[in-house]
């Protein structure tokens, strides 16, 4: 070993950080290796070196809150991603879809529900709005089991729970037994709880950086299939027939095609459904692997997220649109037949064409903010939209135009459900590094907690103020979500970080490979207290 020789180092020179790559010995606070150096004239070369590599590490740490491990090899690091991936997504996808597909089933056929089971309209809606309370109750303790357990834990308690409550509702045929059928409906709403955050996982645990948003998009796509499949199947199983016992009939092919297929999806999520894969899809993903996970700052982030500024107005204008979204669909069926009697079929077609629309809006929209990242001003002027469109949509029901209340809700579709793609989006941005639980849970909290309020008291203005008043509440609402959401000061947090850690560690694997393939001894310098 060299002779040691007195240094002083530069002042921005940590001597812990700068060096912490594994191929290099343990440092104490009295003496600094330099790699690669054989005499005193290499030492600025090398001072150099150590300088890069600490810039670095302090650019990984500064935008992922993680604190790179001494021992972290950047050189040997392995990115993949994996084709199961998608099948893994597709499994979510039909866990939400079904989940969703029930959600809307009773309400679509109110009428008729009422009708059979001898219940008020407000059970019935309440069969909806179970869903979003369930969802206001669980989500922070489901979303802290699952930073605690692994996705695959989460995934199968909600495919199981989407099972157990499809086939209690297959014994609730009877008349009498309205009450076991709405206990099933709770808890696949709260299966739903379990569910609804899988695709953001998948996304950060199995999908690279630039598949996130699609990912996202998707889970709001799965989630807008199985509402329209609630609203175009559900009234073409279960029509409004003189004979309690043909809607008996009816009633029991949708309860057996509900359990069936909950049953198919439990057994291959139990199956086939892993945590994560082998190699990260991502820098910041194999950083997170290296850590070794904890639930400590759980409630510390939630804490943190309701005093960001930005987060939380975004959050009441989310939770304004899809509140309103929800609530339409809720009441859409009695909406539907104050202007069209009779026409329980058109109000299940009016929900598909809102839904079909949009599918395509969650994923286009998703394709453009991985395109051009324009976050908030695509959420403006989308949402500033989707008030129009909803005013369209009642001047159409007025007009007692069909094929008007089709173009305005096909539209209406496009826009509101897109928007929600965007918000997610939005809020991933504003948020980061934040985990996506605490994030997707206030999110998802402020649309079920408006969803209830907006339900119950534009019911009460259809009954006391009339139809085109309830209407145009909705509009109203929208007009004030527009002018909040203008309030939010968006700043790229996370499509900043993603580029910058994936360029650290790019720089920081040529260093090591730099250091290795020199193959000369290391100069131990003594360091004095200045």
């Amino acid at each position: 070993m060299a002779e040691r020789m007195v240094l002083q180092l530069p002042e921005i020179l940590d001597r812990k950080k700068s060096l912490s790559m594994s191929h290099l010995p343990a440092q104490d606070r009295n003496f600094l290796c330099v790699p690669g150096a054989s005499s005193l004239q290499d030492v600025q070369v090398m001072t150099d070196l150590s300088r890069k590599s600490y810039e670095s590490l302090r650019r990984i740490e500064s935008n992922t809150s993680i604190t790179v491990p001494e021992n972290f090899s950047f050189s040997s690091l392995a990115i993949q991603v994996y084709k199961i991936r998608w099948a893994l997504l597709l499994l979510c996808l039909a866990s939400i879809a079904l989940t969703y597909m029930q959600w809307i089933q009773y309400s679509i056929v109110a009428n008729i529900i009422m009708r059979y089971y001898r219940v008020s309209s407000l059970l019935v809606d309440w069969t909806s709005m179970v869903f979003m309370l369930s969802y206001s109750l669980l989500v922070f303790p489901v979303s802290f089991f699952m930073d605690i357990k692994r996705p695959r834990q989460a995934a199968v308690m909600g495919s199981v729970l989407l099972a157990l409550g499809s086939w209690i509702k297959v014994f609730s045929l009877d008349r009498e037994l309205f009450l076991i059928s709405f206990v099933g409906q709770t808890i696949v709403a709260i299966a739903q709880v379990f569910i609804l955050s899988l695709p953001a996982r998948l996304a950060s645990t199995w999908f690279s950086p630039e598949e996130a948003s699609k990912v996202c998009g998707l889970g709001v796509f799965g989630a807008q299939l199985g509402t329209s499949l609630g609203f175009f199947l559900t009234p073409w199983l279960v029509q409004n027939d003189e004979k309690i016992e043909k809607i008996h009939q009816d009633l029991e092919i949708m309860y057996i095609g509900d359990a069936g297929l909950s049953t198919v999806i439990s057994i291959f999520t139990v199956a086939v459904f892993q945590s994560q894969p082998e190699k990260p899809p991502s820098h910041i993903q194999a950083l997170q692997r290296s850590v070794r996970a904890t639930n400590k700052g759980y409630w510390k982030s939630l804490w943190g997220l309701v005093h960001q500024r930005d987060f939380i107005i975004l959050v009441i204008a989310y939770g304004m649109n899809v509140g309103v979204f929800n609530s339409m669909l809720t009441l859409l069926n009695q909406i539907v037949l104050n202007y069209f009697p009779d026409s329980e079929k058109d109000a299940g077609y009016i929900g598909v064409a809102i839904i079909g629309t949009g599918l395509v809006g969650s994923v286009v929209f998703g394709f453009i903010m991985d395109t051009w990242h324009e976050y908030r001003k695509t959420a403006v002027w989308v949402y500033g939209i989707s008030a129009l469109t909803v005013f369209v949509f009642s001047l159409s029901l007025e007009s007692k135009s069909k094929k008007l209340l089709y173009v305005a809700s096909i539209l209406m579709g496009f826009f509101m459900s897109g928007l929600q793609t965007i918000g997610y989006e939005l809020a991933a941005e504003l948020t980061y590094p934040e985990p996506d639980g605490p994030v997707a849970g206030i999110m998802n909290i402020s649309t079920h907690v408006f969803g209830v309020l907006f339900t119950i008291t534009i019911s009460r203005i259809h009954d006391s103020l009339g139809d085109f008043a309830g209407n145009m509440a909705f509009t109203l609402l929208l007009v004030i979500g527009t002018a909040i959401t203008a309030l939010i000061k968006a700043e790229l947090k996370r499509h900043s970080a993603y580029k910058e850690v994936a360029s650290a560690a790019e720089e920081l694997a040529e260093l090591e490979k730099q250091i290795v393939q020199e193959k000369v001894p290391y100069l131990v310098f003594k360091t004095d207290e200045y």
